[in-house]
């Protein structure tokens, strides 16, 4: 067999591996995991800003599922009142009606927010309650955590409104779509490849923000309960290191490691926060969106 000249013993091991018999492969697989082949290729270590990003990823792809699942339904509701809409009147706009045309055909805003905050409500629970055990583990506390009833609830309720005007911005954003193609006369065929494609967009910009932005407000959110509960005195700010975020907010950056008493507010460059994602105390979109930071329990600066 014949191997690339720059692969390291154990890449060439493992291909190796792939042309043998099943028990012969787990073998050579055993013997890499036992340490007995080494390579001189330096390993990057994970930085704890990764590690804890690799904690609620899973969360992260579930809850965009979960917002792809919603925004499909809307995509397939809107599309089948452009079949209607074309077999009942043939053109691309009845004139003398009441209601506007994109307005009617477009999905129902109401029923498309309902389901949006059902789908998303059903991730943020076991994050929720996930979170805080994360946070029991890393300080080395046996009691199981449990998300305090009232505070789940008060925390699903505002993540719900705020929810509400995201469905309000998509609704907006697809029926203006929707219109642009009616006032050009496009074909049924034409309307209905520019509405998936809008829809696509959506999925691939605002679903994925949602994704993020939502996992790590209840991840930080739990989190920041369970250091009360458990009686952490201090916490620091850790830099995010998701790599989802190709350039990180310069005052994150130079905040890592901010260390401040678990009842007071982290002071961001000016912006305050009780936690990483919390907008309780005037943080904008702007200091959030996106953001992975998490808060740790540290022990009091010397």
């Amino acid at each position: 067999m014949i191997f690339p000249e720059k692969m390291n013993s154990i890449e060439r091991a493992l291909i190796a591996a792939a042309t043998m018999s099943p028990p012969d492969a787990r073998n050579v697989l055993r013997l890499i995991c036992e340490g007995g082949m080494t390579t001189t290729v330096k390993v990057e270590q994970p930085t704890p800003g990764q590690i804890h990003y690799a904690k609620r990823e899973k969360f992260i792809k579930r809850m965009q599922s979960a917002c792809d699942r919603v925004l499909d339904y809307a995509k397939h509701e809107t599309l089948r009142n452009v079949e209607k809409h074309f077999r009942d009147t043939g053109i691309k706009s009845a004139e003398g009606e009441t209601t506007p045309t994109a307005a009617r055909i477009t999905f129902k805003k109401d029923r498309f927010t309902e389901e949006l905050i059902a789908a998303l409500k059903e991730e943020q629970i076991p994050i929720l309650a996930t979170a805080g055990q994360q946070l029991f583990d890393e300080i080395g506390k046996d009691d199981p955590w449990k998300m305090p009833p009232k505070a789940a609830l008060q925390y699903l309720k505002t993540r719900a409104n705020l929810f509400a005007n995201t469905s309000d911005e998509i609704h907006s954003d697809v029926m203006q779509t929707l219109q642009e193609g009616l006032n050009l006369g496009e074909s049924r065929k034409e309307l209905m490849a520019r509405i998936t494609s809008k829809m696509d967009e959506i999925k691939q910009s605002r679903a994925q923000t949602i994704a993020h932005t939502e996992t790590a407000s209840a991840f930080n959110y739990s989190r920041d309960l369970a250091m009360k509960e458990a009686g952490v005195t201090h916490k620091k700010w850790l830099l995010s290191h998701s790599p989802l975020i190709k350039e990180h907010r310069i005052t994150h950056v130079e905040n890592d490691g901010q260390t401040v008493p678990v009842g007071e507010p982290f002071d961001i460059s000016g912006v305050k926060f009780m936690y990483p994602s919390d907008d309780s105390l005037g943080a904008g979109p702007e200091d959030i969106i996106n953001c992975h930071c998490v808060a740790i329990a540290t022990e009091a600066p010397p």
